[in-house]
């Protein structure tokens, strides 16, 4: 395969780019602004607050019923087409929110955003950057998965400024003009979605073995169920969503249970944000390096340990420990999952099978908000919940680090451990 070096930055790190931009103006504008305007709303409609949050889970939903068909539809008839109806939904549906005046309202309106972002955010990018590259998949998709969290970090509060001086109305308008003016645009203009359309190859280094650089193996879905490697994906997915959902949605109370005040608890979340940044884009470099395996293993043992500190965090000194060692081991996920997937179950039907294992993950961030809420009501502390999230990450960690490819042998009979390292 060529050395596709020539010009001296080679093309895909500018696909890499545009999937930051995708990522940062969907999820920015989307799922990481949603709190500012939980209480405006309700506050100006009379609705409860549990009335407007089963917004997010109606959307959760339908992002989780559409990622399975989403991910085939790529596989057959390309990524783009896909994104661009998905970021169409996701605009319509910001835009028709502003309109809102009954509950019911605005849940057909999420129901259709989840099904866009399906369509238009994780998925495809992930299959994209992984036709792009085959070697520094890593550092590609670390580019790519930053675009959330810098994205949750900027648009939130202009989210907010927009709230406070003209309105959720005008806010909501703003957010879904900038989708469907900048975001679509983006996608149907700059998006290249495979090296075939400008006369490229995917990016492999120089020496690389030929058998690293095969991307036309995959196994189809009904083969990948029958592989450890899937289940073992599937389980750790399922976990991350509970514990990394619950956390996110009890973190700020959970700190001030412990005696910090609300500002202090939200500084601390906003330290896991920005760490969080850094390390989605460090953990591509040591799952090139390691191996998608143990980078995740890594992550999520220091996951395990964060939260551990956390049940202990009475000090604030102790909640930043927290802050920092949680947010860099929660910055793996969603970069490593797909080096994950495409290197243990194969490349041919990456949509497919990825989106059926994001749907594990988004039923597993659908537990883990209300899985907590329950506990505290019963409980009055989240300390036994943090209790059961150590071991679980502990044990998340273990199989992470026992991924093995299901790559079949040379003969076709059965499937083989590709590497006794494991997925690298």
């Amino acid at each position: 395969m060529n050395d596709n070096r020539t010009p001296k930055i080679f093309y895909g790190y500018y696909v890499a780019v545009v999937c930051f931009a995708i990522m940062f103006l969907l999820y920015g504008s989307v799922l990481n602004t949603f709190t500012v305007f939980l209480k405006p709303i309700v506050e100006d409609l009379g609705w409860t607050r549990t009335a407007l949050s089963v917004a997010m889970a109606v959307g959760a939903i339908g992002m989780g019923i559409s990622a399975p068909i989403a991910g085939r539809l790529m596989d057959r008839i390309g990524a783009k087409p896909v994104m661009i109806a998905g970021a169409a939904m996701i605009g319509v549906g910001i835009l028709g929110a502003s309109r809102i005046m009954h509950p019911w309202q605005i849940y057909i309106l999420y129901s259709f955003v989840g099904c866009g972002l399906a369509c238009a955010t994780v998925i495809p990018c992930s299959l994209i950057i992984s036709s792009w590259f085959i070697s520094r998949r890593g550092m590609a998709m670390g580019i790519m998965a930053m675009g959330t969290s810098v994205g949750g970090m900027l648009m939130t509060p202009v989210a907010n400024w927009i709230i406070l001086n003209y309105g959720w109305r005008t806010a909501y308008v703003f957010s879904g003009t900038i989708i469907l003016v900048v975001a679509l645009p983006v996608i149907i203009f700059l998006l290249r979605t495979h090296p075939s359309e400008v006369g490229l190859e995917p990016y492999v280094d120089p020496g690389q073995p030929p058998d690293d650089a095969d991307t036309s193996w995959g196994l189809s879905v009904r083969e990948a169920f029958s592989t450890l490697a899937f289940w073992q994906i599937a389980a750790l997915m399922f976990v991350i969503g509970v514990v990394t959902s619950g956390l996110g949605a009890h973190i700020v109370p959970c700190l001030t249970d412990f005696g910090h005040s609300a500002t202090k608890s939200a500084y601390g979340w906003s330290i896991t944000l920005l760490v969080m940044t850094v390390a989605k884009f460090l953990f591509g470099p040591i799952a090139d390096r390691w191996g998608a395996n143990k980078a995740m293993a890594a992550s999520c043992v220091l996951m395990s340990i964060s939260i551990a500190i956390l049940s202990f965090a009475t000090s604030y000194e102790v909640a930043l420990v927290f802050a920092v060692l949680y947010g860099f081991g929660v910055g793996a996920p969603l970069t490593v999952n797909p080096l994950l997937t495409g290197k243990a179950l194969g490349m041919r039907n990456f949509g497919a099978l990825f989106g059926i294992l994001n749907l594990v993950s988004i039923v597993g961030a659908a537990i883990g908000p209300v899985a907590l809420g329950i506990v505290f009501d019963r409980q009055k502390s989240y300390l036994s919940a943090l209790y059961t999230f150590v071991v679980l990450m502990a044990l998340t960690g273990v199989i992470a680090y026992f991924i093995r490819s299901a790559r079949r042998r040379p003969d076709n009979v059965g499937y083989e451990v590709q590497s006794a390292e494991g997925v690298e």
